[in-house]
């Protein structure tokens, strides 16, 4: 399984040779399509400027994206703890719906609870649906 010293650094040599020559090329483009964009100094500094801008704009868009989801789902599983928590009182004074002294009480914790789950279920549905939409985006 050794190799030998002389075949690893033949193929270090290489593969920096391979990539000096891409970086090389790219930098050729780019220097040809600047002169072709900005003729004069101030053109420059405007085409340096978009790119900045598109430059900082590929950075931050996804991790605004990923934490719209993230903020999204997040709030979903908060509501649906709070809802979980509302079910569980419900469940315990669930023999008193149709009359007793807890009616009113039984009714509002149904009633949060149908509700807290709406929002988290809400919630899971849009990150989802924002997501996909983002996929689709870059397809």
């Amino acid at each position: 399984m050794s190799m030998e010293p002389s075949r690893v650094g033949r193929k270090v040599g290489i593969g920096v040779r391979v990539a000096s020559g891409i970086l090389r090329d790219r930098a050729a483009q780019t220097a040809h399509s600047m002169k072709q964009d900005a003729p004069t100094y101030v053109g420059r500094g405007k085409v340096a400027a978009r790119e900045a801008k598109k430059f900082g704009s590929s950075i931050w868009t996804p991790f605004a994206h990923a934490g719209g989801v993230l903020w999204l789902e997040v709030t979903g599983l908060f509501f649906a703890i709070f809802g979980i928590f509302f079910a569980q009182n419900t469940w315990k004074l669930r023999s008193n719906w149709h009359s007793g002294p807890e009616h009113q009480h039984f009714l509002v914790y149904a009633l949060i609870t149908v509700l807290f789950f709406y929002f988290s279920f809400s919630s899971f549905y849009r990150a989802r649906r924002k997501d996909k939409k983002r996929k689709a985006q870059q397809a």
